[in-house]
This record gives structure tokens, sequence and C-alpha cells, in this order.
């Protein structure tokens, strides 16, 4: 695979280069494998992938960015330069940068030769699991599995290539007692095949039963701890983009001018790391081929640094940061049909962590906050947000009170951030709407505005 797509890269950089162009080729093969769990029952989902090249040309300083496949690449290139002609000239150059780490992404043999008989058996595992009941419903959920391998080369002599394995497993669980219907959640993402799927339908089906007898919450300013989907939903919406540079250079980023002040509680490390072990986002290099590495953006509640792609870079006197993506907003993957930009890659908080139960038994008045709807609709530039509580519960006098019946939750999250406290039970995470994924724990904020229904 190796061998097949660099030189499908390199024939891309030869042909920009035949007719004048810099150019930068990024080719993309996914393989991807899908069950389906609904109403109980176990389908084939789809067996297919995905395989095409990203096309990028300078021209007279202008960038431009094009698609196609294998048997079009002079067309691309043609496409490319037209849109050239669309965009703003600048001292546009691609990276020359060489030393990529050989092998820089989790790759599983297990689940690179997994076939589809081998997802349905892990589904009859997560809907067994959610069977304990006899109440429940396993509604819906699946599997998915496969490979992804990318290799980018350019006109300045770059040509990199890795390869890596992912898998996932979800499932949605109802259960109806007495006239009350209730569903709970559960999902596990991971380069490896290190997750107990069994435990994801039991996981579904408890936190459905716990959602029984829903009750709303009061209007108030309290405590709101969020578990690590919640939480990264929200900050992969307000905090990740505020941190890009491009945002900085629109004057659409709260953290502008504010390198070296304290924006977060001390003690609190946020970092953006494409070298993460098991990290969904981790391989040798980013998408336009530069090495990756770990960016300390946030180091004891201190600001340090922004991220860069090369050309966001070069526009605001700075250095690529590893941070490039072909990521499209609202899109949960990266994808060779758009240019690459800066996105964060595997956002991980670090600080002193005591366990959840200890934060809820610290806590007077408050809400638990599981999943949230709406994280997207965020204020990036400002960091403001209003998002619906999906699954939560109150808490009352240090202990988990009822399962909650709608509800919102407000507020400016970089300056919650000021007051966090983290848990020790950290999560890979992604955000659903955009490649960007993270390893985070469940983090306490003090004086939320929470909203009943």
């Amino acid at each position: 695979m190796e061998d097949e797509l660099l030189a499908i890269a390199k024939k891309v950089v030869d042909a920009g280069t035949a007719v004048g162009v810099q150019c930068e080729a990024f080719v993309q093969k996914v393989r991807h494998i899908s069950i389906t769990v609904e109403g109980g029952n176990i389908t084939f989902g789809s067996h297919d992938g995905d395989f095409g090249i990203g096309v990028r040309v300078i021209k007279e300083g202008r960038p431009g960015y094009a698609f196609c496949s294998e048997k079009s690449i002079d067309f691309g290139i043609r496409q490319a330069i037209a849109s050239s002609r669309f965009s703003k000239a600048g001292n546009y150059a691609f990276h020359d940068e060489t030393n990529v780490m050989a092998g820089g992404s989790p790759f599983d043999s297990r689940i690179a030769s997994m076939v589809p008989e081998d997802g349905i058996e892990l589904a009859r595992d997560m809907v067994e699991g959610a069977s304990f009941d006899k109440r429940a419903l396993p509604s819906r959920g699946g599997i998915s599995f496969g490979t992804v391998a990318i290799a980018v080369a350019n006109s300045r002599g770059v040509a990199a290539y890795d390869e890596g394995t992912m898998i996932s497993g979800s499932m949605m669980s109802v259960i109806k007692d007495g006239g009350m219907v209730a569903n709970g959640d559960e999902f596990e993402l991971s380069r490896s095949l290190d997750f107990d799927f069994e435990a994801i339908g039991r996981t579904a089906t408890e936190r459905a039963a716990s959602q029984l007898g829903q009750k709303g919450i009061e209007t108030a300013n309290m405590d709101v701890i969020m578990r690590p989907s919640a939480a990264f939903d929200i900050l992969c919406n307000t905090v990740a983009p505020a941190l890009y540079g491009s945002s900085v250079k629109k004057g659409e980023s709260i953290y502008a001018g504010r390198i070296g002040s304290q924006v977060a509680a001390s003690g609190l490390t946020l970092l953006d790391d494409g070298t993460l072990s098991n990290g969904l986002n981790t391989y040798a290099m980013d998408e336009e081929g530069y090495p990756s590495r770990r960016n300390v953006l946030i180091e004891d509640g201190v600001l340090k640094m922004f991220l860069y792609d090369k050309f966001s870079a070069i526009e605001s006197g700075a250095s690529p940061t590893g941070s490039a993506m072909h990521a499209d907003r609202l899109e949960p993957a990266s994808s060779y049909k758009v240019p690459p930009t800066t996105c964060a890659r595997n956002l991980v908080l670090k600080g002193d962590a005591a366990r959840e139960e200890e934060l809820i038994r610290e806590t007077k008045k408050g809400v638990l906050v599981l999943d949230v709807l709406g994280a997207h609709t965020s204020n990036r530039a400002s960091g403001d947000f209003s998002v619906a509580i999906y699954a939560g519960y109150a808490i009352e006098d240090g202990e988990i009170a009822y399962p909650l019946k709608g509800g919102m939750i407000g507020g400016n999250m970089p300056k919650m951030l000021m007051e966090a406290e983290l848990a020790d039970n950290y999560k890979l995470v992604a955000s659903g709407l955009s490649p960007a994924a993270g390893y985070v724990p469940s983090i306490k904020f003090k004086n939320v505005r929470v909203s009943g229904d």
C-alpha cells in the first residue's frame, strides 16, 4: 500500500511541476465495514471505502485546490490551477520538512484483517450485554471498523506515508416500565481492539434504567459536571477553534493578544498531541506531510501558543505546528475533497485530578451531564454556548438525586475554564461534527447557568 500511494502522490507532483506550478498531493484510501443494530436485530451495514486525491497548487503566489481520481490527475491539476485565479496572492510555499517519524499511527493487525462476520459477532456481544434487563430493547447502534492510509508529497521533496486502524461500537437501549420510557447510550472509540463490546450494551441498558422517573430542574446557577463526551463536544466548538492561528489573525478569537496570560485554572494544561498513543488522529505526519508533534497550548493555566497549518503560519509570520487536516466543518472525518486547514488533532486536558465520585460528593447543588445537543451552534469567536442536556442527573447534597427531563446549560467556556476541576476518568472522544478528537476526563465547572424546561 505504501509504495502504491506514494507513487500516486509523486505522479501528481510531477504532473504539476510539468506545467509550471508548485504542487502538493494528498492521497487518501479508506476501507470501512459497518454492522448495524436496529430494534434488536443485527444486519450487515456496508463494506465500502473511498480512494481519492486532493491536489493543491500555487501559481503566481495564488493557492488553488481540487480533487480527482488516479485516472484524472491531469484534470485535477487543471481544476486546481483554475481555482487559484479566485485566491488572494501571498507569499505561499509548501514546507520542506522531511523528518517524519516512522510508523506513527496505531495499527492493529486484528482490525485490519477483520471481515463482516467478525463485526456481526461483536454486535451480538453488544446486544447480549444490553439484554440482561428483560425490559430493555437494544434499539439502535452498530460496529464500525477499518483502515485509513494517507500519503503526502509536494514539489519541495516531501514524501510521507502512514496507515492506521479504527474501530468503534455504539448502542442505544430503550426501557419501558409502567408507562415510563427512557433510553441510555454508550459508545467506545479506539485505534486498537482493546475494549469490551458486551460492556457497551450493558452500560447502555444500565443508563436507560437510571433515566426512568425523569424530573425537570429549576432554573439557577449551579455547579455542572460534564462527562468526557459532553465536555469535549463544547470544548471542540469553543476553545479549540479560538486557539487556531487563523482565527486569531481574523480577530475571531477570545485569546488574541493573550499569549503569556492566565486563561485557565492554575494547574490546568491543554495539549494538542499528534503523537498521542492510541489517539484517534495520531499519524506520523499531519495532512500536509508536516511531522506530528506535541503542542502545549495552555500550561499551568497560562496561554503558550496557537495552532497553525503551513499557509496560516505564513499569513501570521509563525511556524506550522503539524496541525493541518483536510477538515470540513460539520463533517466527522477528514476528506481529500476539501483543502487542508488548521484542526485540533488530539486535545488532551491535564492537571490535578480526583475521582468523579469525589467531585459529586463536594457538590451541594448541581447537575451531572452525560451528553449534550447543539454544541455546533456555539460562538467560536467569543466562546459562548447554549446546549440542550441530552442525558443527565440532578445532584443534591453530594448525591445523584434523579434523572433530568430536558434542560439547558449555557455560559462562556473560556471563562469557565478559569475554575475547572478534572476527574480521572479519561476517555477517547470525538465531536461527531468535526475531525478533531480528544482524550479528556469529566470536568467540573462552577456557577454555570442551568435552565429547566
